[in-house]
Order: C-alpha cells, then structure tokens, then sequence
C-alpha cells in the first residue's frame, strides 16, 4: 500500500504536507539519517545526507517542517538533539572535511584547568578556508603530522600539540604552569615537548614555550654556585636597594638554614635558585619546609631562578621594590 502525506504544524512556518512520514523508503532513509547523527552529538553534513540517498528536496524539506536546523552552510542538527557544546563543536568540524579539535577546545576536551566550553576551535591544513561562522580555524602547514587522539568521539590535537596552539595567546606564567600540571599527572612527557617544538620552528609563541621546555630536560644547564650567586649579588647591589648581607645562617624550630642574602630593614630573605627543574620538584618539601618556617617566624621569602636573575634583572629589582615597600606598609 503506497504511503500518504501527512501534515506537519510548525509554529514558525504553519501547515506543511510536502512530507510523506509513511513511505517506508523516506522511514529507512531517516534511519540511516538517525545512525549519523548519533555518532556527532546529533549533526550531519550535506555530504552525509546525500551519501544516504537524500535529495535536495528532501533535505529542504526537513529544514522547513523543522525536522531539522541548519547550524552552518551545509551543516545541521537534529531538532531533538539537545543544543549542548557537544553539538556545536560536532558541527564546527563537519564544516571543514577531515578538520580535528584545536586549541581552546582541545584543551578543555582534555582537561586543561582552566579551560572551558567555548567557542569551538578547529585546525585544519594550510590551504584551507579560514573563515567559519561557527568556529575559529586554525590553518596548519604541518596539518598531516600534528599529533592526534580520540576524545568523547571527537578527533583532538594531543596535549604536546594543543600546549603548541596555545603557545600564541597564553603568557609565560600560564603557559608555565599548564606545562608542569601536565608533566606531574604524567599524561605528557617533556620529549614529547621537545618534539613538537623542534616541529615548529619559528611559530608565534614557539620562542617563549622553548625556553619554558629546555629549562625541563634533563640536561639543561645548571649554573656553577658562583655564577649563581654573582647574578644575585650583582642584582642586591642596586643602588635603590637596602644593605644586605650575604650567606646569613637561620636556626628555626624544625631546621637549620643558611640563606644566599638577608635585607634586614625589611626582613626579607632572598635566595637564588639554580638547580635543575627536576631537582628543584624533588626538593621541593625540603624548600617548602625552610619557606614556612621562615615564614612562622616573620620572614619574608623571595626565590629567583637562574634565567631570572640573568635575563631579567630590571624585574627582579622591581619585585624586590614591590616587596620591600609592602613590608615597610605592614
């Protein structure tokens, strides 16, 4: 027995009879319609519509009974799937063939801190279209070699990859402290890093994220105790600095200190830091321990690594000004 049609009421559009609900082959049609938006948070492509034997008509159709919403060119979503941020990234990478999850989305699909759903971030090759009404596109030139994994059915840059698109817009500290949250959970590794920035020579960001990656290997450069402490010494010595003195012994309750330099008009301990990084989190209780007790006993603690100390000896006086000015106030 052949189908009829039945009309469909939509509040915006009013009565439609263009769809036939009862012919079987229209109802294997969404079926399969059905399974390709289950896999995409309820989204499908043009491409996908037609691959299932759609046509135009039919896709028109589904738009104007309201069956279906247009989210982008050629791109919907079920009108009963929830309108989540699942569904609209989902849609993001159906708008560029082959793309994968970037950036700010890639970072929040992997649980970055401090990351959260936003507008869906994409990366695809370089010779790609840029502009989307629904994403931000990032273009590639190594497109085909960026890590990748598989997360929540999406297709993401792996974290080494989505630290290198976030190198351009995060600040050194940020950035930073993203780079060791990853290292100490274990889900990357400091070669992994190095890799991905010996691959991206010359990209915004990459000179900052660098730095912030060898200070990590295990062979980076450890400075000689008295370059160390003439850096530090070199900084005290600023005129706009009080007197200080130098490698003044501390006995607290729970332990035994000898502090790099003392400014005693602000009680303020300054200390400077050059071990490795890796030595530097395996001794960190025994630090944090000296801190606190400095701190119980009415000290103030500055720490300053080597980098500091060499490339940015105007902003080390300026945190010691800062500082002293606020122990002065208190």
């Amino acid at each position: 027995m052949r189908g009829h049609r039945v009309c469909v009421h939509t509040r915006s559009r009013g009565l439609k009879c263009d769809r036939d609900w009862t012919n079987p082959d229209e109802m294997e049609l969404d079926r399969v319609i059905d399974e390709y938006a289950s896999r995409q948070y309820g989204t499908l492509s043009r491409r996908q519509a037609e691959k299932a034997g759609l046509t135009p008509r039919m896709i028109l159709t589904r738009v104007q009974d309201g069956a279906w919403i247009r989210l982008a060119p050629a791109v919907y979503a079920l009108a009963s799937a929830p309108p989540k941020w699942e569904r609209q990234m989902a849609a993001a990478l159906l708008t560029r063939e082959n793309s994968i999850a970037a950036g700010r989305s890639a970072a929040y699909l992997h649980g970055f801190p401090g990351f959260g759903p936003g507008r869906p971030v994409i990366m695809i090759g370089p010779g790609g279209n840029a502009r989307s009404p629904i994403a931000t596109v990032i273009r590639s030139q190594r497109f085909r070699d960026v890590g990748r994994g598989r997360i929540r059915g999406f297709v993401v840059t792996d974290e080494a990859e989505t630290v290198m698109t976030l190198a351009a817009e995060l600040g050194v500290d940020r950035l930073e402290s993203l780079i060791d949250f990853l290292l100490a959970r274990k889900s990357c590794t400091i070669d992994e890093f190095e890799r991905v920035v010996a691959a991206n020579h010359g990209a915004r960001g990459m000179a900052r994220l660098r730095s912030i990656v060898e200070y990590r290997l295990p062979d980076a450069y450890q400075p000689p105790t008295t370059e160390l402490e003439r850096l530090l010494y070199r900084v005290l010595d600023n005129p706009r600095l009080p007197p200080y003195t130098r490698q003044v012994p501390m006995a607290y309750q729970q332990t035994d200190a000898t502090v790099d330099a003392y400014i005693d008009s602000w009680r303020l301990i300054v200390e400077g830091d050059g071990r490795r990084w890796h030595t530097r989190r395996a001794d960190m209780a025994r630090d944090r321990l000296r801190d606190n007790e400095a701190t119980a006993h009415g000290f103030a603690v500055l720490r300053f690594i080597y980098e500091q100390l060499r490339d940015e000896p105007e902003n080390v006086i300026d945190t010691l000004l800062r500082t002293g000015q606020a122990r002065r106030a208190s």
